[in-house]
């Protein structure tokens, strides 16, 4: 009997201690309750990029861009790229390849002249007459010889004629290329489809840091829940030994803590690899530890500034799918003008008749990207507004919720209701809180995206 008082004595002071042990690992803390009836209304989402003081060596969201075009290998790589194209001279290519098409006109003239002299003198000992003179018949045998060399001679020269032909005609392509701008367009094609490479690598370290601070949030939930579950362990374990609970449920709260345990420990190792990866990006050596800041603050500014259709224009004149896909369309046109022009508009001939196909389908697949570029943008822009509002629900939802607390805090002081009753409201406090931080990061990532898309036409939602 005396063990049986005892144990329920600790059960009592378990259920009523005090909670700054369990505020010290929810990262929430505790209110001292006269502290939440002088603030009452004014409490406000505590979420940690709003609140949280950030390390003066902290990555910066915005720095990100600079941080990865100064330090990743592979957009090193594809700037020395587009250095290339930047410093390309079209007067010295225009200049090396008219030298080059006078070079090989000069060398066919030279084949094809040393062809004929090869030949000249056996064709003028036939025009004389000198074959049916038997006293030339052993000059005869050697310019039958010089015949056979000679004929050998000419098919090579005339392989040799046809490679320089060849050549004349690749180098007199390239040449026009040059000269009407084609080469200039298309190497400005290129540089666009290498920034674009660019912006493309760069939001995706930025959804990587997004997704850290996401990871980050549900490691600190789930430390909450750890702490809840042991809190609720000691307590099922003292309520096994006066007989009110089974072991068989002491055994399912432990096998939930351990799931809890297991799961945060792969949610850190997966945060661990992610930062790793942004290490990498950000020229930060793999061993040492990245902190990453705050995101950035969508303000109400920002969001009354969206215009739909200003927005939508800029981003479709930016977009390299637009433009790419243009471009298909416009290689399709001028396919089918050659073959026009080549075979004739009334031509049943299979080339014209698969390049005017061509062209008209290329033509559908530019109309259709377009209205799928469209269509995806004006999702984005309504899905942002959603966000913001989404947002609003949730910091009311906070503030009903902290006065919720702020009442049983008071009843807690009051002494009407035990520490784990209040911890469980801490808890819910926390969870909605929680709900406000991640629509805040949520508002964010809509936001950046649709920013993305006008600053730099890249829409991939």
């Amino acid at each position: 009997m005396r063990k049986m008082r005892m144990t329920a004595l600790l059960l009592c002071a378990a259920l009523l201690a005090p909670l700054s042990a369990n505020a010290a690992t929810t990262g929430l803390g505790v209110l001292d309750p006269s502290e939440i009836r002088s603030r009452g209304a004014a409490l406000f989402l505590p979420a940690a990029e709003e609140t949280a003081p950030e390390a003066e060596d902290a990555l910066r969201f915005l720095d990100l861009r600079e941080k990865l075009l100064e330090n990743y290998y592979p957009l090193l790589t594809l700037g020395e790229s587009i250095q290339t194209l930047e410093e390309w001279d079209y007067e010295r290519t225009e200049s090396e390849l008219r030298d080059q098409l006078n070079e090989t006109a000069r060398q066919q003239h030279a084949a094809n002249s040393g062809s004929s002299a090869r030949l000249a003198p056996l064709n003028a000992m036939i025009s004389a007459g000198l074959s049916e003179d038997p006293a030339n018949v052993a000059l005869l045998a050697s310019q039958a010889a010089l015949q056979a060399s000679a004929a050998t001679g000419s098919a090579l020269s005339s392989m040799l004629s046809q490679q320089l032909q060849m050549q004349y005609d690749a180098y007199e392509e390239a040449y026009d290329k040059v000269r009407e701008g084609k080469l200039q367009a298309d190497n400005e094609g290129v540089k666009r489809q290498l920034r674009n490479l660019q912006d493309q690598t760069v939001l995706v370290a930025e959804s990587l840091f997004i997704t850290c601070k996401g990871l980050a949030a549900q490691d600190a939930a789930l430390t909450r829940t750890v702490a809840s579950l042991e809190r609720t362990e000691r307590e099922m374990r003292l309520r096994s030994e006066l007989g009110q609970v089974s072991v068989l449920t002491v055994q399912q709260v432990d096998a939930g803590l351990a799931q809890a345990r297991s799961g945060q420990k792969t949610l850190r190792m997966n945060l661990d690899n992610i930062l790793l990866q942004l290490k990498a990006m950000c020229g930060v050596p793999l061993d040492q530890t990245l902190t990453i800041g705050a995101l950035p603050q969508v303000t109400a500014a920002q969001l009354d500034a969206m215009e739909l259709e200003a927005d939508l224009a800029r981003a479709q004149e930016k977009s390299y799918e637009l433009y790419d896909a243009k471009k298909t369309c416009d290689d399709a046109k001028e396919a089918y003008e050659d073959a026009k022009d080549e075979y004739g508009e009334r031509s049943k001939k299979n080339e014209w008749m698969q390049a005017k196909h061509t062209w008209q389908a290329a033509q559908y697949t530019y109309e259709n990207a377009k209205q799928s570029y469209e269509l995806r943008f004006r999702t984005l822009f309504a899905q942002v507004k959603d966000a913001a509002q989404a947002l609003d629900a949730k910091r009311a939802a906070v503030t009903a919720q902290e006065r919720l607390y702020a009442a049983e805090a008071l009843r807690y002081e009051q002494g009407t209701i035990s520490a784990n009753a209040l911890a469980n409201a801490e808890d819910e406090l926390a969870r909605v809180r929680d709900e406000a931080a991640s629509a805040l990061r949520d508002l964010y990532a809509q936001y950046r995206t649709y920013e993305n898309a006008v600053t730099y036409g890249i829409l991939n939602s």
